[in-house]
């Protein structure tokens, strides 16, 4: 099942949505299953992009500071299991000192 949502971050704080945005500054675009190993510490970023399994359109740069942006997994934790828990927990793991002046529109498209 493909899901699509994007997020917004402006003013040190994110907004969440579900669908497409009519003009993001960045789109990720992979699979749904390698974007949870990618969450869960799995899939390095860097190598999916490199094999192909993450692509990228629009500000690359916005790509490199996404990792900052939210909270790490804890050592130990429960790994999440469906792109929705992982859209829940957006808000609670952002990380706003790290947003700091940022503007932008992330698209997430994932089959």
């Amino acid at each position: 099942m493909a899901t699509q949502y994007h997020f917004t971050v402006a003013d040190e704080k994110i907004e969440v949505q579900a669908g497409k945005h009519a003009a993001p500054n960045i789109t990720i675009t992979m699979k749904e299953s390698d974007y949870l190993d990618m969450i869960n510490g799995k899939l390095n970023g860097q190598m999916a992009f490199m094999t192909g399994k993450l692509k990228i359109a629009g500000d690359v740069g916005l790509a490199l500071k996404l990792q900052s942006l939210f909270q790490q997994r804890a050592a130990g934790s429960e790994p999440a299991t469906t792109v929705q828990q992982v859209i829940d927990g957006m808000a609670q793991n952002f990380n706003a000192a790290a947003a700091k002046g940022m503007n932008a529109v992330f698209q997430f498209d994932l089959a």
